[in-house]
C-alpha cells in the first residue's frame, strides 16, 4: 500500500503520529508520503527538526506561511503532487482546506479511496443547515474516518459515514517524550529554577477568548480566598491576541502575584513546568481534542478538564482528575480547591493513572487507527460523485468545522 497523509503544516504531534505510521507501513512492506502544505504557519509558530524519516516528506511551500497561500494554489499544487506520487490511498484533514478538497477530488477522479481525518463534535459550534447539508455530500466521499474520540465519532455519523468505517486514534502525541522530559526534570535538582516557589496549577493554551483564560483567572482568584495561607500559584502557558484581557483579569483579581506567565513555550522547553505542576487545569470554551492534555496527563498530572473538550471521555475517566462546566466559575473553583486539598499521595496516584491510561492513545495507536481505516476503505470505498460538485468543493469557504 501506497498511502498519502496531506497536513497544513508539521508540528511535533504530526511527526510523532507520521513517523509511527511510516514504521507500521514499513513493516507491511507498504510506503508513506505525507505531504507538508507550508514551512510554517503563524497560528502555531512551531519549531521541528527532520531527521531520517520513515515516509517521504514533500513541502507543498517550503518558504511560505499557511495564512499567506491563496486557496488556487494550495488545490493546484496538491494536484500536482499527487499525480506525480500516484498513492494508492489518500489520507485528508477535514472538508474544508482547499488542499484536502483538491486531494478528494483527484482520488474520486482515478477511482481511489479516501480517509477523512476529523476531530469536529457536534458542540464545537452552532450547527447551519446548509453548511452541514455541504458537509454530509463531502463526507459520502470518503470510504473511511479516523476521528479522535466518540464524540467525533458521532459526529461523523450523523453526517452519513457508517460507524463501522470510523477507526479511533487520531489525536496523539509523542507520549514517551514528553513523560521522559518530565522524569529528566524530577530527577534535575537545578530544575526548579525560575518556577514558583509555592505550589502550581498549570494551564497550556494560546492566547484567545474560546481558551477561556479570563474566567480562568477569576476562578483562581476565588480560589486562593477560600484557600487562605497555603494556596498555590497559577502558571499560564502561551501567548496571543487575548493577552491584554488576561492581563487586565490578572490585574483585577488582586492575586497577580500568583500568577506566572512563561509565554509560548516549544515542546522542549515546556518539561521542567510540567513536571513540577501540582495538576493540569484546561478550561476551554471550545475545544475539538486538547493535544495538551495528553501532554499534561503523559508527565503524570491529575487533570481538571472543561466537559467542552473533545478529549474528556478518552483521557479524563474516573481516577484521573475531574471534567467541570467552563462556563461556571465557581465550579472551577470548587475544583482546583478539590485538587489542591488532596494528599500528595493521592495526587500522584491519579497522575500514575492518567499517564497509564493516556499512554493507550499514542503515536502507535494513531498508526494502528490509520491503517484500519486504510483496510476498511480499500475493502469498500465510497460511491463516486458527480464532477459539478468537486468544482464546488474547492470553492466554499467560512466553514471549518
Amino acid at each position: 500500500m501506497h498511502l498519502a497523509v496531506t497536513f497544513t503544516n508539521f508540528g511535533p504531534y504530526h511527526l510523532a503520529r507520521l513517523r509511527a505510521l511510516g514504521v507500521a507501513l514499513r513493516r507491511e512492506g507498504g510506503r508513506l508520503t505525507a505531504y507538508e502544505l507550508a514551512g510554517s504557519e503563524r497560528r502555531y509558530p512551531w519549531l521541528v527538526e527532520a531527521g531520517e524519516e520513515p515516509f517521504d516528506w514533500t513541502r507543498l511551500f517550503p518558504d511560505r506561511a499557511v495564512e499567506l497561500l491563496a486557496a488556487s494554489e494550495c488545490s493546484g499544487a496538491m494536484r500536482e503532487a499527487l499525480e506525480r506520487d500516484r498513492p494508492d490511498v489518500v489520507a485528508i484533514v477535514g472538508y474544508s482546506r482547499p488542499e484536502s478538497m483538491a486531494a478528494l477530488g483527484w482520488a474520486d477522479r482515478r477511482g481511489l479511496p479516501t480517509i477523512l481525518m476529523s476531530e469536529s463534535q457536534h458542540i464545537d459550534h452552532p450547527r447551519v443547515w446548509w453548511k452541514e447539508a455541504i458537509k454530509r455530500r463531502r463526507v459520502r466521499r470518503c470510504a473511511a474516518g479516523l476521528v479522535g474520540g466518540p464524540r467525533h465519532r458521532d459526529y461523523l455519523v450523523s453526517l452519513g459515514m457508517p460507524a463501522d468505517r470510523i477507526a479511533l486514534g487520531y489525536n496523539a502525541v509523542d507520549n514517551k517524550a514528553f513523560a521522559d522530559a518530565a522524569d529528566r526534570a524530577r530527577r534535575d535538582p537545578n530544575s526548579r529554577a525560575g518556577l514558583p516557589v509555592r505550589p502550581y496549577f498549570l494551564a497550556v493554551n494560546r492566547f484567545v477568548p474560546e481558551k477561556n483564560l479570563v474566567r480562568l483567572v477569576r476562578a483562581f482568584a476565588r480560589y486562593r480566598e477560600a484557600a487562605g495561607e497555603g494556596a498555590w500559584d497559577l502558571v499560564l502557558c502561551g501567548g496571543g491576541p487575548d493577552e491584554p484581557s488576561i492581563l487586565a483579569a490578572i490585574e483585577a483579581s488582586g492575586h497577580a502575584s500568583a500568577v506566572h506567565l512563561p509565554g509560548f513555550l516549544q515542546a522542549g522547553e515546556q518539561a521542567h513546568w510540567q513536571a513540577h505542576a501540582g495538576g493540569f487545569v484546561h478550561p476551554s470554551l471550545m475545544e475539538p481534542w486538547g493535544l495538551v492534555v495528553n501532554e499534561a496527563a503523559a508527565c503524570g498530572l491529575p487533570l481538571l478538564v472543561s466537559d467542552r473538550a473533545g478529549c474528556v471521555e478518552t483521557l479524563v475517566p474516573d481516577g484521573a482528575g475531574r471534567r467541570f462546566d467552563p462556563n461556571d466559575e465557581s465550579q472551577i473553583a470548587d475544583c482546583l480547591g478539590w485538587l489542591a486539598g488532596l494528599p500528595v499521595e493521592r495526587r500522584a496516584a491519579m497522575g500514575r493513572f492518567a499517564a497509564e491510561n493516556a499512554a493507550e492513545w499514542g503515536p502507535e495507536r494513531f498508526a494502528r487507527g490509520t491503517l484500519e481505516a486504510a483496510r476498511i476503505a480499500i475493502e469498500r470505498p465510497a460511491g463516486r460523485k458527480s464532477a459539478s460538485f468537486l468544482a464546488m468543493g474547492a470553492t466554499t469557504k467560512g466553514w471549518s468545522a
